[in-house]
């Protein structure tokens, strides 16, 4: 299962390679604030590979995901043309994600090793991305081992070889990212926010010619608000402590007093 969500969904890059068309596979982690969130994997091709193979959309054989959980949806034609296929999948918290993150990519694929981190309290938490990117053996990273010795060489990689064309123009591939707060660290590309934008947004197209890149991005989210409410809270409990404390002292202060004031009988 390692492998399946992003070699299922470029069973489609046979296609593009034929055609030197193009395919768009995009890959996004959104985080909440409390470490929940969801994974989106989004693959595309062109309306011109669609059209040299109108049978692709009903080729693909995504049941596999959708039986380990994810929420599959292919639209072909896609509203501006061409084909798409999007897997996703909800997680309620970091160690999940990590988890579900693992499933997209094998050791050799586009994405190893993304985790997402959490630390902190409730209203002041910071948020890690981290991981590395890159097809290091090129189209063989959609592939698992069993396939390869079927196959005898990467998946289509005769046919991008007939192609006359580089992978980088027939396939692009990023990651999206999006974490509460605002940045602390980063090496990706950060998406212009408003103002009033509680997360942050960074991204990182990554590389298919055999190299490799950091995927690292952290942020600090803080609510002063809530942060000076409960010092706020805290004192005023102090206060009252002390408020009642003061009392019963000044109470058993009168009622020494009274009974050293009042004559034996």
């Amino acid at each position: 299962m390692r492998r399946r969500v992003i070699t299922s969904v470029l069973l489609l890059v046979g296609t593009l390679a034929l055609s030197a068309c193009k395919v768009e596979l995009a890959t996004s982690v959104n985080v909440a604030d409390n470490g929940s969130g969801t994974i989106t994997v989004t693959a595309v091709a062109d309306d011109e590979a669609v059209r040299l193979a109108p049978e692709l959309g009903e080729s693909l054989n995504l049941e596999d995901l959708r039986l380990a959980g994810w929420n599959v949806e292919v639209q072909n034609p896609a509203p501006g043309g061409g084909l798409s296929v999007v897997a996703q999948r909800p997680f309620a918290n970091v160690d999940e994600a990590g988890f579900f993150l693992a499933q997209i990519s094998g050791e050799d694929g586009p994405f190893r090793g993304l985790v997402v981190t959490r630390s902190g309290g409730v209203n002041d938490a910071t948020y890690s991305f981290a991981g590395s990117g890159g097809l290091l053996k090129g189209l063989a990273g959609f592939a698992d081992s069993d396939a390869l010795a079927v196959l005898g060489s990467a998946p289509f990689e005769e046919a991008v070889a007939r192609s006359g064309l580089p992978l980088n123009e027939t396939l692009a591939v990023s990651m999206r990212v999006t974490l509460p707060g605002n940045v602390v660290a980063t090496d990706g590309v950060i998406a212009p926010r408003a103002d009033d934008d509680v997360a942050t947004t960074f991204s990182w197209d990554v590389p298919v010619d055999g190299t490799a890149i950091d995927l690292a991005a952290s942020t600090r989210d803080r609510d002063f608000a809530a942060m000076v409410a409960s010092v706020a809270a805290r004192i005023l409990l102090v206060l009252l402590i002390l408020l009642a404390a003061g009392t019963v002292l000044y109470a058993a202060t009168v009622v020494h007093r009274r009974k050293q004031s009042t004559p034996a009988s």
